[in-house]
């Protein structure tokens, strides 16, 4: 994407951007005959990340027209009552959905251009996904003390701000031994977590498992320890660096 060659207008900046550099927003529009093409969206500051809209209103695709004509037609039925009632907000119009849909595909387009700007090291995805999946051990471990009754984990969320932030950053090596360490027993991905829990190493059988609830529960506790101190151990390694 080219630099644009006009500017955002001064007052529409943060009051904190010391930086102003406007680049063009594209998005991925069809004509008439369904043809792929990319369009000018509006403008982005790459550094206070404002977003200044212009007046265009993007084709929708076949596959969009469908879901249109499928939501209209649904729009005040009891199926559309129930999706609102589970989802917490209302079904809304196809206009408002699709709005969303649009913002969606904005922020997501706005987290690419700030890993672009971090200099000759920008973030692979695989690292911004390890990011995440550490921001949000808190939730795991909440999620364990509810699933397994009268388990009490201490976990600091400061300290896994402070070790996301720190200078330089944490490598992808580190926060992958950090997130699932190859000590680790316990499988802390949300989309793995049910395998085996609940099952330690049976010291009577060599590389066989046992269901031993307590045991597990003070597993879990242990790792969660010993991964906090993994980021204080990373986090002073840092300090004599710098």
């Amino acid at each position: 994407m080219p630099y644009l060659d006009s500017k955002i207008e001064p007052n529409r900046h943060k009051k904190n951007c010391i930086n102003p550099v406007a680049k063009r927003l594209y998005i991925r529009d069809y004509d008439d005959k369904g043809k792929q093409a990319f369009v000018s969206w509006g403008l982005t500051c790459t550094t206070c990340g404002v977003v200044i809209k212009q007046k265009y209103q993007p084709n929708l695709t076949p596959k969009e027209l469908k879901r249109k004509e499928r939501h209209i037609r649904l729009e005040g039925s009891k199926y559309s009552k129930s999706v609102g009632k589970l989802g917490g907000r209302p079904y809304g119009t196809w206009k408002e959905q699709f709005q969303r849909n649009q913002d969606y595909k904005l922020r997501n387009k706005l987290d690419r251009l700030q890993r672009k700007k971090l200099g000759p090291t920008p973030m692979s995805p695989e690292e911004v996904g390890l990011r995440t999946r550490i921001g949000h051990l808190k939730q795991f471990y909440e999620l364990m003390s509810l699933h397994w009754g009268d388990l009490d984990i201490a976990w600091d969320d400061e300290l896994v701000e402070k070790f996301l932030n720190i200078s330089p950053r944490p490598t992808k090596t580190e926060l992958a031994e950090v997130f699932q360490p190859s000590w680790s027993k316990v499988n802390v991905d949300s989309q793995k977590w049910r395998r085996y829990a609940g099952f330690v190493d049976d010291p009577d059988k060599q590389g066989w498992l046992k269901y031993d609830r307590e045991k597990y529960k003070d597993l879990l506790k242990y790792e969660a320890l010993k991964r906090q101190e993994m980021m204080r151990e990373i986090i002073k390694r840092r300090k004599k660096i710098s």
